[in-house]
């Protein structure tokens, strides 16, 4: 395909029950750190800030090193459970950007806000089935594979629908083709031996 993603900001999300708001963007400029809380969630009622260093009375938040907010979230080194974390998510135990690291192995805490990797070039529809078609599946193969709604991906393949979650959730696949792989294997059993492996040849590829 010669698809290549990169993550170049976090967007921060804030779940409620039921709901999902956007808080703002965490990205990296000129060797500095910049925080940006989104207008529209500076005007909805009782939001809260993202930490106590990044109060709502800004918009715009510039440091030298990673708010201590985002920092937090990343687990240690010297947890014994990295590596698990690290391999869960498709990265390797050695990447220090901070930016996947909180899009990843950071992306849930203990608090209600959620980190999404935030890429250099969105995921098209058209991106979406040259992945598909290079994989060598049908479009029921490929919803199973990787546990996708059957009629979403058919729909959005037929633009009938936006499918911006979907789309998200195949960016990922494709910027850590690692899980895909792990999809692969846990749910491919039902295709033809000849399919899976040239799946697994097309995957193993965008590892590299």
């Amino acid at each position: 395909m010669g698809l290549k993603l990169s993550v170049i900001a976090v967007d921060v999300f804030l779940e409620k029950y039921k709901t999902r708001i956007f808080v703002g963007t965490l990205k990296k400029e000129k060797n500095q750190f910049l925080f940006i809380y989104d207008d529209r969630y500076l005007r909805t009622q009782n939001i809260i800030p993202l930490g106590p260093e990044l109060p709502l009375t800004k918009k715009e938040f510039r440091s030298d090193v990673l708010f201590p907010s985002f920092e937090d979230r990343i687990p240690s080194r010297q947890n014994p459970a990295y590596p698990e974390y690290c391999k869960a998510m498709g990265i390797n135990t050695k990447e220090n950007n901070p930016l996947i690291l909180l899009s990843t192995i950071g992306k849930r805490g203990p608090s209600s806000f959620v980190f999404e990797p935030h890429f250099e070039r969105s995921f098209s529809v058209q991106d979406l089935i040259e992945f598909r078609k290079a994989l060598g599946l049908t479009t029921r193969e490929f919803a199973e594979i990787f546990e996708i709604p059957q009629a979403s991906l058919n729909a959005l393949e037929r633009n009938r629908s936006s499918g911006k979650d979907l789309l998200k959730r195949l960016e990922l696949i494709i910027k850590f083709p690692d899980v895909a792989l792990y999809l692969l294997i846990m749910n491919g059993g039902f295709i033809s031996f000849d399919k899976w492996q040239n799946a697994k040849d097309v995957l193993e590829r965008l590892k590299s």
